[in-house]
């Protein structure tokens, strides 16, 4: 009986211990970043052809230039953290004049359509939003999650942010405080 006890704590310990470090191997890294996606060491904006909503192309070559910034902005039309994203950016649009947007999805354009309605994003002069059919942008960026925000200045990279960006934070940046 003495050795049957022992047998049966010894075997706690074991499992125990296993099942810690099972715990410790799937527990999520702090930050999203692919150390290996091809912005880490290319700074510049990706080449990339997106179909806008409107149906028109647009590449990388024909950004408009009057712009300082440019804000690549990965979404998903169905995830409640770029419709939070959406929402907070529109209620500051007057603060990002000097920003062109250029909101990204892999989703159908049905749902990027009602997306870009739902938050007034289609028409602004200074807002891309359609589908990357080659899937160029996520593959430079390799996002883990959505939103993923990427900043540039002048085509240079400023600042990723790998779980959407407060609007208060984007303004600081290009109010440059």
């Amino acid at each position: 009986m003495k050795y049957i006890l022992m047998g049966l704590v010894g075997l706690l310990g074991i499992l125990t211990t296993n099942a810690a470090n099972a715990q410790v191997a799937t527990q999520p890294a702090a930050s999203t970043v692919d150390p290996n996606a091809p912005y880490m060491k290319d700074k510049h904006v990706p080449i990339f052809s997106i179909t806008s909503v409107d149906g028109k192309e647009v590449t990388n070559k024909q950004l408009p230039t009057k712009y300082k910034y440019t804000c690549i902005i990965i979404f998903s039309p169905d995830c409640s953290h770029c419709e939070h994203e959406a929402g907070e950016l529109n209620k500051y649009a007057d603060k990002f004049k000097d920003v062109l947007f250029i909101w990204d999805s892999y989703r159908d354009m049905e749902s990027i359509k009602k997306f870009a309605t739902k938050f007034n994003l289609a028409g602004q002069a200074n807002v891309i939003i359609g589908r990357d059919p080659a899937f160029t942008i996520p593959t430079f960026y390799r996002p883990k999650m959505t939103p993923f925000v990427a900043l540039y200045d002048k085509g240079n990279l400023v600042k990723v942010w790998d779980q959407g960006v407060e609007p208060f934070e984007l303004i600081k940046i290009i109010q440059g405080n």
